[in-house]
């Protein structure tokens, strides 16, 4: 595959959620209503553009676009996208008729604007992958309320109005995949250097979790003890700054634990992924001044939980934990952290490199405190690739 790599920055500003709005509260100026009524503004959240299209897993299909064909009465077509690695072609049927081949994915439907009737189209799409494989089916019903339907119920003043309804639930395709956010594909040389270092280590674990996990740990071990500010001859690729620590002739910090982690684990077939955070509030040629500091920290994929998980070298964090739910993801973790009452039911999964023991601890328990995560204005960078 030729990747046209652009190294690009996604900041996310505010809230670790990533919702990007001017204010939370319904803004109230008492002197702007003389009757004494309450004054609101509607504040319009982008929570959908931002997680999830950070936060969502793998799916075998998703919804590419709907849009709308040229008509006197109602037409649209959904255009659907396979995933599956070995994909050959769809097989869609439409209220009942015979299963035709497909190879775009694309539905179209027809509807009447003057019925006052519910009208539906169902269709069931499989797909076929090239060793043969059949999917399991997928249910898409499409429900039109035109304007004349609500008009005869008494409600006048409604537009026509289209329902989708899946089962299982299609989404639509997010703007980066999984394989998006591996921002620097290893070069063939590296991954037979990441296999050879840590493949026998790694081989008999049943997840990309467990195998992280193990990875982590490892790098902990090698690296802990060559903490410190790096020099400028740091700034090579991951595995050079990897050999430059362990050999003793440098030191490194958060940004070189992050960068050798997420490069092994790619090396290695685990997609991971390295997120920056910091709380800047003042710059000037002459200072800055950050709240907590700056951090780098990282999230690996796990293809049996379907989700990204939260790993942190410099806090000596496997992954973290709500209760019993987890493992969690850097955002959700950033979130509980910043509610008292859910914060308290948080648990982190500590690494000891010195006495090589890992234990679940409540944020009390834990000898490491979470300085650039507290806090509601931590700002999120994110890296990724745009690949062809």
């Amino acid at each position: 595959m030729v990747h046209r790599i652009f190294y690009q920055t996604i900041m996310i500003i505010c809230v670790c959620f990533a919702v990007s709005c001017t204010s939370w509260h319904s803004m109230i100026r008492p002197s702007d209503n003389k009757e004494g009524t309450v004054k609101r503004k509607k504040v319009k959240t982008e929570l959908k553009s931002h997680y999830g299209n950070f936060y969502q897993g793998r799916e075998e299909l998703t919804i590419k676009s709907i849009e709308e064909l040229a008509s006197d009465e109602i037409r649209l077509r959904v255009i659907l996208q396979s995933h599956l690695k070995e994909f050959s072609h769809f097989l869609i049927s439409t209220d009942g008729s015979e299963f035709q081949k497909s190879l775009d994915g694309s539905i179209v439907a027809d509807f009447t604007i003057d019925d006052s009737s519910v009208q539906k189209t169902d269709v069931i799409v499989k797909m076929i992958s090239k060793d043969g494989g059949i999917s399991e089916p997928y249910t898409i019903n499409l429900i039109c309320n035109a304007k004349e339907y609500w008009e005869s119920k008494g409600a006048k003043g409604y537009p026509n109005w289209i329902t989708v309804k899946t089962y299982p639930f299609l989404n639509f395709t997010p703007s980066c995949t999984v394989e998006n956010w591996i921002y620097k594909t290893p070069r063939s040389q590296e991954s037979r250097f990441a296999d050879e270092k840590w493949g026998n280590l790694i081989k008999n674990a049943e997840s990309n979790y467990e195998k992280a996990k193990l990875l982590a740990k490892t790098l902990m071990d090698d690296l802990k003890p060559h903490v410190g500010v790096p020099s400028d001859a740091m700034k090579v690729p991951p595995f050079e700054q990897y050999e430059r620590m362990i050999s003793g002739k440098d030191k490194g910090f958060c940004t070189n634990f992050a960068n050798i982690f997420i490069h092994a684990c790619n090396s290695l077939g685990i997609p991971a992924r390295r997120i920056h955070l910091e709380k800047v509030h003042y710059r000037s040629d002459k200072f800055s001044v950050r709240m907590g500091g700056m951090h780098s920290t990282t999230e690996i994929f796990d293809d049996r939980l379907n989700q990204w998980i939260w790993i942190d070298h410099t806090y000596n964090v496997l992954g973290a934990y709500l209760g019993e739910e987890g493992p969690l993801n850097m955002a959700e973790f950033s979130l509980f952290l910043n509610q008292d009452e859910r914060r308290k039911r948080l648990r982190v999964l500590f690494y000891n490199y010195k006495d090589k023991t890992e234990k679940l601890l409540s944020l009390d328990e834990c000898p490491k405190k979470f300085a650039s995560l507290d806090g509601w204005d931590t700002e999120f960078h994110y890296f990724y690739s745009e690949k062809q």
